[in-house]
C-alpha cells in the first residue's frame, strides 16, 4: 500500500527504524521482517548503490514494512531513479538553505509541484496501482526528507521548512554535534547540543511537518520521542550483527 508510511506517521505513535548499509538483500528482508516500521538504506555513507536498493525493495514491501533511502550527496538524478524503484522516502543529506530545499524538493515531487519525471510503471505495479493512479498519490505518499545536520541548516531551518515539496527533516545529530560545536569527535545527544535537537523537533512540527532522528540507543530514542520526533531510528543492521556475535559467546567457557 502506497500510503503505508504517511499514515503511520499520522498516527499517535512514533515509527521506528533500522539503518541498513549491508547490501545483500537477504539481511536487508532479515531486518525488515523484525519489529522495525521502516527500512532506511544508506547510500550515503553504507554500501548501497542503486542495484542493492532495487534488489532488496521487494522482501522490505513483502515483509509489510516501508523503505527510505538516504541518497549520497547532490545526487537528484539517483532521487527519481529510487522513487521510480518503489521508495517510499528519500533523504537528502546536508540541506542547508532555501535553495538546497527547493532543488531537492524539485527532483522528489512530480509537477506542478516540482519537476520529477514521468517513469511510474515500476513504482506502480509494486503497490497494484494503475500507473496514473500512482501519479496523482505519489507527491503526497512518498517523503522529502532534508537532512539537518549543521549550524546552517539550524539557522535557516524555518526557510527549509516553508518550501512546498519538503515533508520534514532527518536530524543527523553527529553531524549537527561537529558542526555546532567545532569539535570534530561528536557528542551527538550531549549539553551543548540537546536543547537545539528539541528545538528542531517543535519548530518541525509547528511547521505541519514531519520530524524524523538517527540515534542508536533506547535512551536516545526515548528522549526524542519526548521532544515531538515521529520517526526515530534506534539501530543499525552492523550493531545488530555485533551484537548477536558478542551475544552468542555469553557464558562460553575460553
Amino acid at each position: 500500500m502506497i500510503d503505508r508510511l504517511v499514515n503511520g506517521l499520522a498516527g499517535d505513535k512514533p515509527l521506528f527504524a533500522c539503518w541498513s548499509g549491508y547490501r545483500d538483500p537477504q539481511v536487508v528482508r532479515s531486518l525488515a521482517e523484525q519489529d522495525f516500521d521502516v527500512v532506511v538504506f544508506d547510500a550515503q555513507h553504507g554500501f548501497h548503490d542503486e542495484t542493492s536498493i532495487l534488489n532488496a525493495l521487494p522482501g522490505v514491501l513483502a515483509a509489510g514494512k516501508s523503505p527510505i533511502v538516504r541518497l549520497p550527496l547532490d545526487r537528484w538524478d539517483m532521487t527519481q531513479k529510487l522513487l521510480d524503484f518503489g521508495v517510499l522516502g528519500v533523504v537528502a543529506p546536508m540541506i542547508n538553505t532555501k535553495q538546497d530545499a527547493e532543488t531537492f524538493a524539485a527532483s522528489a515531487k512530480y509537477p506542478t509541484l516540482g519537476a520529477r519525471s514521468f517513469a511510474p510503471r515500476y513504482a506502480a505495479s509494486l503497490y497494484n496501482l494503475p500507473v496514473n493512479d500512482y501519479v496523482l498519490k505519489a507527491n503526497q505518499s512518498t517523503l522529502a526528507l532534508a537532512q539537518v545536520e549543521t549550524r546552517e541548516a539550524y539557522e535557516n531551518l524555518d526557510d527549509i521548512l516553508s518550501v512546498d515539496g519538503i515533508d520534514g527533516i532527518l536530524m543527523g545529530p553527529s553531524d549537527f554535534s561537529i558542526f555546532m560545536t567545532g569539535n570534530q569527535i561528536p557528542d551527538a545527544y550531549g549539553p551543548d547540543t540537546i536543547e537545539a535537537v528539541e528545538d528542531v523537533a517543535k519548530r518541525t512540527r509547528a511547521a505541519g511537518k514531519i520530524a524524523s532522528a538517527f540515534c542508536l540507543t533506547a535512551e536516545h530514542a526515548n528522549q526524542l520521542v519526548g521532544f515531538g520526533y515521529q520517526l526515530i531510528s534506534i539501530t543499525m543492521d552492523g550493531s545488530i550483527v555485533g551484537a548477536g556475535a558478542a551475544k552468542a559467546f555469553e557464558g562460553i567457557k575460553r
